[in-house]
């Protein structure tokens, strides 16, 4: 009996287990990693600040050279605003090719606008946004808002002048053209476009800041695997004082939500640790957007710069989804790697209305520093990177590897299975798609690899039950006549009974056997998920003469024009071939003869084990209704091939049987009964030995607790 409660708890641990490891990523939040709280006492969080060159004289500053109009702000403020809203475009359009219009080697498109001196929506060239939709893939998009007004990525929210405090995310910038501009780095010149936007602020009729940002888009060919986007914003003082200023800017907004499951879009971010004066080893963090939208403040502080601890500072943070990313990388002053002008990084509910999440992004506000001079001016540089995660650029792009962007993407991996194993099935399945063309076939390719691997194991353990099976008909009446013999001496029935296992060559760990193909297999399909899922290769890959046209959604046999309860809004059909295919499976598997010495207790529970059997099939179902046609296509022909291996080792074991086999054992002469070399223990005798050396010090122990009595 204990055997049979053994195999079933076993079953029913297999369903929770693969229960678990499919829908917990998705159900439990994100562990995220306590960021140190700001210095008590500070209003704003100080850091060091840059050098105050590219000085202008006091008391000269050039008028800006556009109509403004003045709007009152704190302290008697006032933001000489633009006439009226624009906007600017830069980069390929996406409705002329790969490469835009003119050959011109953009990979995104970007609408900017002054409103903010702001992103109003970033396209993709290269991504479709569905299988059906020819449109490019919108990555940022404006949001909405009740009273009619409207959210931006990338806005500078705010300017802070000594203690007055400006908005600026709802101001209109003045803006300039397209421009062509051509540059000298350390990997040589790169051209591009750029737009400037600029705002100044007055006082008492005098202007006393203003206010420069520029956007460049390089020209980067697609083979460089490279989305970049400069951002530099410069504070000029036209002041004749000195004034401390504080910037505060958010991050990506209006990012699609493509699949309707919790978590598929969150907040990541970098914190470089640093070594000495160097860039040292990046740590990432993710928070999942709903953890953000459902907290009472709307806010969460992701990261605080802390005196005590110069050397950690801020890497990037990036507001992603499953395939694409929105990555700010603020530099230093002097434009090196390390963001020592970040002060503190906030996820944030832009509207404060827990029900929406598209406004939900990252506040970064800079450090406060030592006073900016008059005549003096500081910029804020930053590397933006819009566009998809791509586990190959993000490895071997120099920056994109100090920086450790690959963490986007492994973050994704979970923790039901192994990193490297997911990476391993991301290489194996590209490596096979480079050769057949077709991710389906690679999957199915995958799924005989994987079957040839794990045939010994699934031989050796149906043999094993087998043989476990008809051993233990002899063997459970007498473990009964040892219960009614030594029921009363536990020490004594547990010696007695190893020693009946050690006779009979029974090993109950054998059991286990049976279920180590399913338990070897279930890392493998968690890796092969989370391989749909956060490989962009394999996004909007059909399975070539079929109705599966995306492996990384369900494959929708049939659509419904309005979504039905329990099933969705599509039949899948994938999932239903699952079930069937491993019910037969489970059909084939070798199930215990029945035993004339069992009870009627006995016998009822081996035939609920044998009833539950089916309902594993209908728990898969379930489990993998939801789940992408890729995975249901590995986990059907791994069914399939199983189903064929059953009947093969089936026919194996009937022949052995036949041949009066199946219960040798090979072994000397001189060997134990058990198979085992002399001298050399078996687990059941060092179990039988640990048993006899506990019954034998139970009296002194006795002994010794009454003399302490």
């Amino acid at each position: 009996m204990a055997q049979k409660d053994t195999l079933r708890n076993l079953l029913i641990a297999a369903m929770l287990f693969c229960g678990v490891m499919m829908i917990a990523p998705r159900l439990l939040p994100t562990p995220r990693a306590p960021s140190p709280a700001a210095p008590a006492g500070q209003g704003e969080p100080r850091g060091e600040t840059g050098s105050t060159e590219d000085r202008i004289p006091t008391g000269e500053a050039t008028p800006a050279p556009y109509a403004s109009t003045p709007t009152s702000e704190q302290g008697g403020l006032i933001v000489m605003e633009a006439g009226d809203a624009q906007t600017r475009t830069m980069g390929a359009d996406p409705n002329d090719g790969i490469n835009g219009s003119a050959g011109a080697p953009y990979r995104m498109r970007l609408t900017l606008s002054n409103v903010g001196a702001s992103i109003e929506s970033a396209t993709m060239t290269d991504h479709a946004r569905t299988i059906k939709e020819p449109d490019r893939y919108q990555l940022l998009s404006p949001v909405m808002q009740p009273d009619g007004g409207m959210l931006r990525s990338l806005a500078i929210e705010k300017i802070t002048i000594d203690d007055a405090v400006v908005a600026l995310d709802d101001k209109l910038w003045h803006v300039k053209d397209v421009e062509t501009y051509s540059s000298q780095g350390e990997e040589g010149s790169t051209e591009g476009q750029q737009v400037e936007f600029q705002v100044e602020i007055h006082k008492n009729g005098a202007p006393i800041v203003r206010l420069t940002r520029t956007f460049r888009l390089p020209m980067q060919p697609r083979e460089l695997g490279r989305h970049d986007l400069r951002s530099e914003v410069t504070v000029h003082n036209l002041d004749h004082e000195p004034h401390r200023i504080v910037l505060t800017y958010r991050g990506g907004i209006g990012l699609p939500l493509d699949v309707k499951w919790r978590g598929e879009r969150f907040i990541d971010w970098g914190v470089d640790e640093g070594k000495g004066t160097g860039v040292g080893r990046v740590l990432g963090m993710r928070e999942p957007f709903e953890e953000i939208a459902r907290q009472d403040v709307q806010s969460i502080l992701l990261y605080s710069f802390m005196p005590s601890a110069p050397e950690a500072r801020l890497s990037w943070a990036a507001t992603g989804t499953r395939y694409f990313t929105c990555t700010i990388a603020p530099l230093d002053f002097d434009g090196k790697e390390r963001g020592s002008s970040v002060a503190t990084v906030s996820g944030v509910d832009l509207d404060g209305d827990t029900a929406t999440t598209d406004d939900i992004t990252i506040r970064l506000v800079t450090v406060v520093g030592p006073a900016l001079e008059a005549g003096a001016s500081r910029t804020y540089p930053a590397d933006i990177y819009i566009g998809e995660k791509e586990g190959t650029a993000f490895r071997h792009v120099p920056e994109y590897e100090r920086r450790n962007y690959y963490y986007q993407i492994a973050q994704s991996f979970g923790w039901c299975t192994f990193t490297w194993l997911v990476e391993f099935m991301i290489w194996l399945l590209n490596s096979l798609h480079a050769g057949l063309r077709d991710f389906g076939l690679a999957i199915i390719i995958l799924v005989l690899i994987v079957r040839t691997l794990l045939h010994p194991i699934t031989k050796y353990g149906q043999i094993n039950m087998v043989r476990m099976q008809q051993k233990m008909g002899e063997f459970t009446p007498k473990v009964e006549e040892l219960k009614k013999k030594y029921g009363k001496d536990k020490a004594r029935l547990q010696q007695e009974t190893m020693k009946l296992y050690r006779e009979h060559g029974v090993n109950p760990a054998g059991q286990i056997l049976g279920c180590l193909p399913m338990f070897l297999q279930m890392p493998i399909w968690v890796a092969l998920f989370l391989s749909l899922s956060n490989n962009i290769g394999m996004r909007h890959q059909p399975l070539h003469f079929t109705w599966i046209h995306d492996l990384t959604a369900q494959d929708a046999l049939y659509t419904f024009s309005s979504p039905l309860p329990l099933i969705g809004e599509s039949f899948n059909l994938l999932p239903l071939l699952v079930a069937v295919f491993m019910y037969l499976q489970q059909k084939l598997q070798p199930k215990p003869k029945p035993n004339p010495n069992m009870s009627d207790q006995q016998r009822q529970q081996q035939e609920m084990m044998q009833k539950m059997m089916p309902m594993m099939s209908i728990m898969m179902l379930i489990f993998f209704y939801k789940m992408p046609s890729g995975l249901n296509l590995y986990i059907m022909f791994s069914s399939l091939f199983g189903t064929l291996e059953q009947i093969h080792i089936r026919k194996h074991i009937k022949e052995r049987e036949e041949r009066g086999e199946l219960h040798k054992v090979s072994r000397k002469a001189n060997d134990s009964p058990t198979g085992r070399k002399p001298g050399k223990a078996s687990f059941m005798e060092r179990l039988q030995k640990m048993a006899e050396e506990a019954q034998k010090s139970q009296p002194r122990r006795q002994k010794k607790r009454g003399a302490q009595r």
